[in-house]
């Protein structure tokens, strides 16, 4: 971790000052708005995306399940109760601690517009098996702090047209070139949704004089 906080960020910083303003990596909510646009754009970080909305997380879910998934083949969405976590386990952000935490993060959307389309909220870890991690703390709490929902990946052609018309698919996601280009893959190629075609073109009425 502190390789990765050093030399890749320094680096990582350099790079993308081609495309835009370098941040202060000493700076804790540039290094944080920095850390959620670099998540958003699949690069490793320690945070976990997580979403407010329900259908998003389905959404995500069965986006990434097989076009020809196996039999019995399942999908998931966790729900995390973050608050009751909070109210019990004290927020942290020193990630080279040796004490294993998740916290609630709470970054600006500045110049990440992915993650506003997307309800997007995160968590801060150090910890690789987050879901163990989790469960074991169901004691100090006195109950539940995450729960798992399976659901069968054969549905996913019939649950992405659905999504699609309530407006949540790869083009409102990601809502830049990349979304669009994955959005009309999914129509044209991996779900074959069905195109309504484009209106004909309006013809204006015949003036009075060709009556």
């Amino acid at each position: 971790m502190e390789k990765y906080l050093t030399n890749i960020m320094q680096d990582v910083n350099h790079q993308i000052s081609s495309f835009d303003k370098p941040v202060n990596l000493t700076d804790s909510q540039e290094f944080g708005n920095l850390l959620a646009r670099l998540q958003h754009h699949g690069f490793p970080t320690p945070l976990l995306d997580w979403t407010l909305s329900p259908y998003i997380a389905a959404y995500f879910a069965f986006k990434g399940a097989s076009l020809t998934p196996k039999p019995n083949e399942m999908v998931s969405v966790f729900i995390f109760d973050i608050d009751r976590w909070g109210s019990t386990f004290p927020a942290q952000s020193d990630l080279l601690t040796h004490s294993e935490f998740v916290s609630n993060f709470v970054p600006f959307v500045t110049d990440n517009p992915r993650m506003s389309r997307q309800m997007g909220v995160t968590t801060l870890t150090n910890v690789s098996d987050l879901q163990t991690f989790i469960l074991s703390k169901r004691p100090n709490v006195g109950g539940e702090l995450l729960w798992k929902f399976d659901m069968p990946a054969s549905e996913r052609s019939h649950v992405m047209k659905e999504l699609n018309l309530m407006g949540l698919n790869d083009m409102t996601m990601f809502p830049d070139f990349d979304g669009l280009c994955k959005h009309l893959k999914e129509v044209h190629f991996d779900n074959q949704q069905k195109v309504l075609p484009p209106p004909p073109p309006l013809v204006p009425p015949p003036s009075p004089n060709q009556a």
